[in-house]
């Protein structure tokens, strides 16, 4: 029997715009939502993680097919961006399965794989392929009531027993760094909300400052300083994007930094009013006494000794040695360094550059920067944390913010000139 096209547009609507909110706040909502019921013990995080990675991938794949016909011209960037994955695979393929100067267990290898793959990449392609079925607005309401869920379960759930000089997460798959990085994701779509929403309704934009704030709250508490870093990036690129002069943005950022720096005690003795903790590895990071910054220094010298081997083309992707995971260096400029070397650097640079570029155009024509904010989010976290390779978040919402200001009906020189 044949379907009709309105049924077959509203099942495509569905699954396309579920499958992007999914991607941007699936894990933690799920894992919020699910561990407290059935228990935040060792053993727990796979009973809800394995079915949801399952349930997304599935999902994606439906938004995927039922697009596969879809065609859509791409920008420079995008290729280039799409090129860089494909160099990506190749290098792990080559480093994981060919190489034999050192070995990896099948299941770290697999893992890898899994979540380059599954969790990464064909996410990126089944945007790219539905994105004339994306209704952003759709997608952001259902966004930020999933993040308003996540913070509330957090606040009456995972900061019940925390200690007040203990880092809270937000259960035992959701580590203190990513819970820290959907309270700042909270702040900023909350601003964004209150900036942009046309509403008469005074109640709703005291809601909106009072999830911003609530935001803080919990990221202060999960202990974490690269999401209070990206949230501090996010707000002076935002601020910055109103500026037509170059040299009134490079002025900008420049008075920005020297305000924080002049008035950094004062911060540190507010931040640490709410979260002692905080406050604390903030000093201990600057003083260079904190472990994970020793332990990471001693990551930054291999991957810098590594690197200049060769420094042209990158020797590998990731830190290869003996029945070892991969390992990475917390600081996505070095990954692609090690794996590429400074022309891969300069290509990735090139599309964060444009992708920039593009938040600005769509600030200005106020269509759904929402998407580049959160990408500016991730790109400056991951200067300090994770890994680009495993990172959805960071990945589609560069895809996505090259892809939303490029049929604007109007040349880019033109809008950023108005």
């Amino acid at each position: 029997m044949k379907v009709p096209k309105l049924s077959v547009s509203k099942i495509n609507y569905f699954f396309t715009n579920l499958n992007l909110i999914i991607i941007l706040v699936g894990y933690p909502l799920f894992t919020s939502i699910f561990i407290p019921l059935i228990g935040n013990v060792e053993g727990s995080s796979q009973i809800v993680t394995i079915p949801f990675r399952i349930f997304s991938l599935g999902l994606t794949l439906i938004a995927l097919l039922l697009n596969i016909k879809s065609s859509i011209k791409f920008p420079i960037a995008l290729k280039l961006f799409i090129f860089f994955w494909f160099l990506l695979l190749i290098r792990m393929f080559y480093d994981l399965e060919v190489r034999i100067d050192y070995f990896i267990f099948d299941a770290d290898k697999q893992r890898v794989w899994l979540i380059a793959i599954f969790v990464c990449f064909i996410p990126m392609i089944s945007l790219i392929k539905s994105f004339k079925a994306i209704d952003f607005n759709f997608c952001l309401k259902y966004v930020y009531s999933s993040v308003i869920i996540i913070l509330l379960i957090s606040f009456f759930y995972s900061l019940k027993g925390a200690e007040i000089n203990e880092r809270a997460s937000g259960n035992i798959a959701f580590d203190t760094i990513s819970f820290g990085q959907f309270a700042v994701l909270a702040v900023i779509i909350s601003i964004y909300k209150f900036l942009t929403d046309k509403v008469s309704n005074h109640l709703i934009k005291i809601g909106y400052l009072l999830t911003a704030i609530l935001g803080i709250f919990i990221a202060l508490k999960s202990g974490s300083r690269g999401p209070l870093v990206a949230l501090f990036g996010v707000l002076i690129f935002w601020y910055s994007f109103k500026f037509k002069n170059n040299l009134k943005v490079y002025l900008f950022f420049g008075v920005s930094i020297l305000i924080t720096f002049l008035s950094f005690n004062l911060i540190l003795y507010i931040i640490g009013l709410i979260s002692p903790i905080t406050a604390f590895r903030i000093k201990e990071g600057l003083s260079g006494d904190d472990m994970s910054v020793i332990a990471r220094q001693e990551s930054y010298e291999w991957f810098l000794n590594t690197i200049i081997e060769n420094p042209l083309i990158g020797s590998q992707f990731a830190r290869l040695e003996n029945g070892q995971y991969p390992g990475y260096a917390h600081n996505i400029l070095l990954d692609i360094l090690l794996g590429f070397g400074i022309i891969g650097l300069l290509l990735f640079l090139y599309v964060i550059k444009k992708a920039i570029r593009n938040i600005r155009i769509n600030f200005i024509l106020n269509r759904h920067y929402w998407i580049g904010l959160i990408m500016l989010q991730s790109f400056i976290l991951s200067l300090t944390s994770g890994a680009y390779y495993s990172n959805p978040i960071l990945n589609c919402s560069i895809v996505l913010t090259l892809l939303i200001s490029y049929n604007t009906g109007l040349k880019k020189g033109e809008i950023l000139n108005k």
